[in-house]
This record gives C-alpha cells, sequence and structure tokens, in this order.
C-alpha cells in the first residue's frame, strides 16, 4: 500500500529538486518526508560495480555476524564510515534547486501553535 501511495504521489507531483538526482517531498500533518530513492538507487549501483567497495560491506557483514556482546568496541564504524566515504553520503543541492526545495519545505512547515491566554476567572470559581 506504501509503494502504490510513493507512485502515485510521483504522478502528481513534481519533484522539488530534479539534478543531479531527484527528490521528493510529501506532507504529513507534522512535518514533511523527503523521498532520496534515487540516492539509495545511487548508493546500491556504486556498491555493486566497485568491487572494492562491496568489499568494504562484505567486511561489515561479517564483523555484525561474529559480533559479541557490546564491549564498547565497534571496529564495523570505521568500515562504515570508509564505506560512506567511497560511495558518498551527501546530497548535492545547488542553486535554484535549492531556492525550490526550501519553498517547498517552508510550505510544508505546520504552523507554530498559537498560545492560548485564559480566560478571566468568575467570581467565586475555583
Amino acid at each position: 500500500m506504501n509503494r502504490l501511495r510513493l507512485i502515485l504521489h510521483r504522478l502528481f507531483r513534481r519533484p522539488a529538486l530534479t539534478g543531479p538526482m531527484r527528490l521528493y517531498t510529501r506532507r504529513v500533518p507534522d512535518g514533511v518526508y523527503l523521498d532520496l530513492e534515487e540516492y539509495f538507487i545511487h548508493v546500491i549501483e556504486t556498491i555493486a560495480d566497485d568491487s572494492d567497495a562491496l568489499g568494504l560491506l562484505d567486511e561489515i557483514v561479517t564483523d555484525r555476524a561474529e559480533a559479541r556482546g557490546h564491549d564498547g568496541w565497534e571496529p564495523e564504524k570505521l568500515l562504515v564510515e570508509r564505506l560512506a566515504e567511497r560511495v558518498g553520503h551527501e546530497v548535492p543541492i545547488r542553486g535554484d534547486g535549492l531556492r525550490k526545495l526550501a519553498d517547498r519545505l517552508r510550505a510544508a512547515a505546520p504552523a507554530a501553535p498559537v498560545a492560548q491566554i485564559p480566560g478571566q476567572r468568575e467570581a467565586g470559581a475555583a
């Protein structure tokens, strides 16, 4: 059901950002969701096409499978950092795309709640 909602949303809404990766936004009652599917596809394809990155991912999986109880030492963190450095962990947003995304996020921001001033008490009311 969620996948169908995402497909329909993409059919009827223009992306907030079109290049180098499309970025969609979807309003929810308390904020907005950022659709980063193209970025995740980029990451997966980069790992699949780069044997060194695939090797790093395999090392991470092996380390996590062999993990004992948490002893404060997390060797896979260094591997994750190296993998993120290799595939990239940022989505570039520049120029006009930045302005469009800012406008879209500003429009989707929920209105700040208005503080209510309590009414004056009636005489004898507790």
